[in-house]
């Protein structure tokens, strides 16, 4: 099968009356999509991908949840997908002004449509519950979310729980070296913040064949073949970009750092569950399991042999993952009475 013919699969069209909305923060537009319909919906989901990732990636998660009376909402963080690149004339390099900043503007966005998004139409004085499914990146930005945001403007908690595969909590990129190396290698390498990590380059029709990184996203062919066949697509060109910078690795080192600190974590009280790719050459699992340790409510899906990007991996791994959310949903949302609505303060 061609790439074109891979995207045109019903699974990999959006959801039923999609649109894509923009958040301008002083040029930077964040993107996000929903679907605009006045059907009904039982509960909310945000998603957020990883690094590089791009919303129409995630159209065969957001159609199961829309099958499942669940609205999918999918934000992409800026500098990737179709939100802003921070580098304009270099727009391949995944950059970063800060993982701080990227929070802040992801709350604005949480907090302005998410919530919107999720009041009832059947009584518009309460909300649906919202629910957090992120990846790799997405992951880590969402334990930061929990932790330092998670209040409207109101106050009201937004996100009662977080699902979360193969959370970057570790790079293994990183943590190859020893302790005391790691941030001086990173200080050093940042003379150079908007060059490319060691390694890294634009993509190109073969970069994740490229050595190190052939065989490690996933084991399924077609969904693999995914970003391949949007970043080659003359209408979706725009949603290509390479390697990061290393302002971004520095960048991504310190939040891990921050999330690793005395009483960070302990925090959060919403339920968090955690995918565990078994086979990742990616993160670092070992940093996932001592964050289950400090969390409060956490649970671990240990999924062996699974590649890195398990929401876009294989049945036998994909589906462990996704049934472990619906499953929560009917038990601890569509049993319950009112289906968790909350009245809006």
């Amino acid at each position: 099968m061609d790439n074109q013919s891979l995207i045109s699969q019903p699974r990999f069209h959006p959801p039923k009356d999609w649109d894509w909305g923009y958040r301008d923060f002083d040029g930077i537009k964040i993107r996000y999509g929903l679907p605009r319909t006045r059907k009904s919906y039982d509960a909310v989901v945000t998603i957020i991908g990883g690094l590089g990732d791009f919303g129409e990636q995630y159209f065969e998660l957001a159609n199961e949840l829309d099958a499942q009376n669940i609205k999918p909402i999918i934000i992409d963080m800026p500098g990737q997908g179709g939100s802003t690149r921070y580098l304009p004339k270099t727009p391949m390099r995944r950059h970063s002004l800060g993982f701080d900043v990227a929070l802040s503007q992801l709350h604005t966005v949480i907090d302005e449509i998410v919530l919107s998004a999720a009041i009832d139409l059947n009584d518009n004085h309460k909300r649906l519950p919202i629910f957090l499914i992120a990846h790799s990146m997405g992951g880590h930005m969402a334990l930061r979310y929990l932790a330092e945001y998670n209040k409207s403007s109101r106050g009201e908690t937004i996100f009662s729980a977080a699902f979360l595969s193969a959370p970057m909590l570790g790079i293994q990129a990183v943590n190859q070296f020893p302790k005391w190396l790691r941030h001086p290698l990173l200080r050093f390498l940042n003379f150079c913040p908007t060059a490319y990590v060691p390694g890294g380059c634009d993509w190109f029709d073969g970069y994740r064949e490229r050595i190190g990184f052939k065989g490690i996203f996933s084991s399924d062919p077609e969904r693999y073949e995914i970003q391949r066949a949007y970043f080659t697509h003359p209408d979706y060109k725009f949603l290509a970009i390479g390697s990061p910078t290393n302002k971004w690795l520095l960048d991504a080192y310190l939040s891990c750092k921050k999330i690793e600190s005395a009483g960070y974590l302990e925090t959060i009280n919403i339920p968090v569950i955690m995918g565990v790719a078994g086979d990742d050459k990616l993160i670092d699992n070992t940093n996932i399991y001592n964050a289950a340790k400090r969390l409060k409510k956490a649970r671990i899906i240990d999924i062996p042999y699974s590649q890195h990007e398990i929401l876009m991996e294989a049945d036998k791994y994909r589906t462990p993952f996704i049934e472990a959310f619906f499953t929560f949903i009917k038990d601890n949302v569509l049993n319950e009475t009112d289906k968790c609505k909350t009245f809006i303060q």
